[in-house]
């Protein structure tokens, strides 16, 4: 009975923790499930006890850039949209012609 406890216990601490670690091959994070925040692990001197987390930054999110001119966006849209007038044609006919 305590052994069934003990591993309830560790699933549901782990489904409900603020903090999980992941890495990859190079290098270690510790994320924060309810604030988003990412640590990154530095290695001073290699030894793994006096490695230190630095937060990372949130970095800048870029903004909506419309430097395309607006005569070449229909241009792509007439082309699109013409193919798939013709793949839709095509289709109708072989299903009606097949029939």
């Amino acid at each position: 009975m305590k052994k069934i406890f003990c591993c309830i216990f560790c699933f549901t601490t782990f489904l409900f923790a603020q903090w999980q670690m992941f890495s990859d091959k190079t290098d270690t994070y510790i994320y924060n499930t309810t604030t988003g925040e990412i640590y990154i692990r530095y290695k001073k001197n290699g030894k793994n006890y006096e490695d230190l987390f630095v937060k990372m930054p949130k970095g800048i999110i870029p903004e909506k850039q419309n430097n395309l001119p607006s005569s070449l966006e229909p241009k792509k849209d007439d082309v699109a949209l013409e193919a798939i007038k013709k793949a839709n044609e095509l289709m109708n006919h072989s299903i009606d012609g097949g029939l």
